[in-house]
């Protein structure tokens, strides 16, 4: 580790040497022709056309070394552990980045950061997401924000303009709920969409310190800060603020609910808690339904937080080809590729580039960006922030949460909590 780590200023060194004989075309000196090498990189689905575009930038330059790309289809800790693991991996702060660090799997990219200049144009508040004692692990992309998402055509028949307090959230869900229409939807059936209800009550409610240590397991369930959150959260259960269909709801099937795939559809429900990185599945014509607002204050005390889920590409210390890896990252990371990047993430609305013009950006994704600008924390979403073995674990919860308070069930909170903290 500690020879990659000393050498990587030579590759970028070399980096910066193939820009400048390109440039300078057939004043060159030649070259040995490099061996042919495959780069296997795995990355999300709904990026392809902002990671084309990189990976034809790098190939003008390295065309010796051709780019496997794979979208991911199993838990990105059975690709790193994998022999040999992937060259390059796109990946988001939370659990599974950490634990990564902490085992040494991960090449420090804290040079690249700070030779091309990438620390001095990434946020605090967001270059904490992914740091480790004063090091850096993965090059940044883009990011996205979570908010309350609203059909415009409910609100605007009913005259309501967006809350900012909770007391006027509450207010306006009874108001819908009075008209016949049910003010929320989740995916009670996916807790990666639905628990960002936890993230929200306890950032609002607890404050984005407390939430950190939350997120970081030094905090058990049956904390009675984290009971007040059950608690609240059951309340709007009990008031029938939920579709009576969500506890099976898919992140799909809860959008679709809200922004409905044809106009002869009506909508399930009023508004949704989620992001633009959920969005991708939906048609431009159901996107376009939505409007957003920032999920409400609860306490005036607490600072503004906000929950962001980041991408960025990470180097297994294992992976076969680490020097055509750096190379990528590096051309990621020059002032060409961050503005290939921002451009095309950008235009699919679906993540806020973190270079790039802010004014350029369209109103959908300056309005994500301005929310995450004026927030004083930023945290990952809780979901990727426990370890996998809990997943299971908040499938059922979130099934109980939606289905026993209010149905004249027995709804045995203290016992959801033991059953979470055992999970733990």
């Amino acid at each position: 580790m500690k020879n990659l780590y000393s050498s990587l200023p030579r590759y970028l060194a070399l980096l910066a040497g193939t820009f400048l004989l390109a440039a300078c075309g057939f004043g060159a000196q030649p070259t040995p022709t490099p061996e042919p090498v495959t780069l296997r990189y795995v990355t999300f689905a709904g990026l392809d056309a902002a990671e084309q575009a990189l990976i034809d930038a790098f190939r003008t330059s390295h065309p010796s070394v051709t780019v496997a790309t794979e979208t991911y289809n199993r838990a990105p800790e059975e690709y790193l552990t994998s022999t040999p693991p992937p060259d390059l991996m796109l990946i988001t702060p939370g659990e599974f980045l950490d634990g990564a660090i902490d085992r040494n799997a991960l090449v420090d990219l804290s040079d690249l950061w700070q030779q091309a200049g990438v620390d001095a144009q990434v946020a605090g508040a967001l270059a904490v997401l992914s740091e480790r004692g004063g090091k850096q692990y993965y090059v940044p992309t883009g990011y996205n924000w979570n908010g309350i998402y609203y059909n415009k055509q409910i609100f605007e028949q009913y005259g309501i303009e967006p809350p900012r307090t909770w007391d006027e959230f509450t207010q306006l869900a009874e108001t819908l709920w009075l008209e016949g229409i049910t003010p929320f939807a989740i995916s009670g059936g996916d807790p990666f969409m639905g628990t960002l209800w936890l993230d929200y009550l306890n950032l609002r409610l607890n404050g984005p310190a407390f939430h950190k240590e939350f997120l970081a397991g030094d905090v058990p369930y049956d904390d009675p800060r984290i009971r007040t959150i059950f608690e609240l959260w059951a309340s709007l259960v009990e008031k029938g603020y939920f579709l009576q269909t969500s506890a099976s709801m898919g992140i799909d099937d809860a959008l679709a609910a809200v922004a409905p795939s044809a106009a002869s559809i009506s909508s399930q429900a009023a508004m949704v808690l989620s992001g633009p990185a959920f969005l991708g599945a939906l048609a431009p014509a159901q996107r376009e339904q939505l409007g957003f607002f920032p999920f409400p204050i609860l306490d005036t005390a607490q600072p503004p937080a906000e929950v962001v889920m980041a991408i960025g590409y990470m180097i297994p210390s294992a992976a076969p080809h680490r020097d055509e890896a750096l190379a990528f990252a590096g051309v990621l990371a020059s002032d060409e590729g961050r503005d290939l990047m921002a451009q095309d993430i950008a235009g699919s609305g679906l993540y806020a580039p973190f270079f790039g013009d802010p004014d350029a950006l369209p109103d959908s994704v300056r309005q994500g960006v301005d929310l995450v600008q004026s927030a004083q924390a930023l945290t990952a979403p809780y979901y990727m922030s426990v370890p996998a073995r809990m997943w299971p674990a908040l499938i059922a919860m979130q099934r109980r949460l939606l289905t026993e308070p209010g149905s004249g069930q027995v709804f045995d909170l203290d016992g959801l909590l033991a059953t979470l903290e055992t999970a733990r």
